[in-house]
């Protein structure tokens, strides 16, 4: 039977952890950017932790599940263009964070405390989350990203499987550019890297320059199925179909990230620092805004939907 409950989070006490139980048990921390936390199969972490809520919150280092927005992955310059306006995001303000290049990276929500709670609840099969966030003037953010519009999350557990729908609605009189993307983090840590088998549908490879930002050329490279050994990824595929699925095995544990609607483009991260793999559904590439890539645009009073599903099956 699904079951809800909130708990404070032990990492950091004044926020509320919402959990959802089913099949599995999923923890989101609305309060810290909507983030998800924890998903557990018989009582084992599959979440990549890193540095956890604590780094996160105090330092914007992503982990578990959260959302990238209102833009995903990195800018290559910090004035930024599109549909006539114009914009700056640098280093250093309000909300933005450097990658390894001192290039904005990961948007400007990273543990926003904007979000509020609409829905908490569970029948029989399902359990269920839902808040919103208002991206506008009133958020200190507003200016790296000049676009009004409300982000709305729905997350819904039923039994062993995990659906997030994000729904961008434009809000102001100006159409929104649609960029966002979300970057779970797996791990199985009762099972060697050697023995990690993945097999993912991505055929249509970004080449990304030195600098890890797309030059606009596509080349058809898909990724051999079998173990992820020392294999390392940081890699953008662009055409990705509805309903492709990508999946990650352990010894006990298997998880697929299926891209249900709306995420046309996929990263996948797998670093050899740190037994992690990442397949993550993205709405647009990497500098969304460079005019290399036709991307989607929300007029005002519409909007914009996508979902993708995390489940989660044994493998013994």
């Amino acid at each position: 039977m699904a079951e809800v409950h909130i708990e404070p989070d032990p990492e950091i006490p004044t926020l509320d952890r919402y959990v959802m139980s089913a099949g599995i048990d999923v923890a989101f921390v609305p309060q810290a950017g909507m983030v998800g936390t924890s998903l557990l199969c018989d009582g084992r972490e599959l979440l990549g932790r890193r540095g956890g809520l604590t780094d996160y919150v105090g330092l914007g280092k992503t982990f578990g599940i959260p959302l990238l927005a209102p833009w995903a992955n990195r800018l290559a310059n910090p004035v930024q263009q599109f549909a006539g306006k114009s914009w700056t995001v640098a280093v250093g303000d309000v909300g933005v964070h450097p990658d390894e290049f001192s290039q904005p990276i990961h948007g400007l929500l990273a543990a926003s405390d904007a979000w509020v709670v609409d829905e908490f609840s569970a029948d029989a099969h399902t359990a269920q989350l839902i808040a919103h966030l208002d991206f506008n003037q009133d958020l200190h953010c507003f200016a790296g990203f000049p676009f009004e519009h409300r982000l709305t999350i729905v997350a819904r557990l039923h039994e062993n499987t995990l659906g997030i729908e994000t729904i961008a609605c434009a809000t102001g009189s100006t159409q929104v550019p649609i960029a966002f993307g979300w970057h779970p983090y797996f791990s199985f840590p009762d099972t060697e890297r050697r023995d990690w088998v993945i097999d993912t549908p991505f055929i249509e490879l970004a080449e990304l320059s030195d600098l890890k930002i797309p030059t606009g050329q596509v080349i058809e490279q898909p990724i051999a199925a079998g173990s992820l050994a020392d294999r390392a990824f940081d890699d953008v595929y662009v055409n990705v179909p509805d309903g492709a699925r990508a999946r990650i095995s352990g010894t006990e544990t298997q998880i697929s990230v299926r891209y249900v609607s709306g995420y046309s483009t996929a990263v996948v991260f797998a670093p050899l620092t740190a037994d992690v793999i990442c397949f993550e559904p993205m709405t647009a590439p990497t500098d969304p805004f460079s005019g290399k890539w036709p991307i989607n645009v929300v007029e005002p009073g519409q909007e914009y939907r996508a979902r993708f599903e995390i489940e989660v099956s044994r493998t013994s």
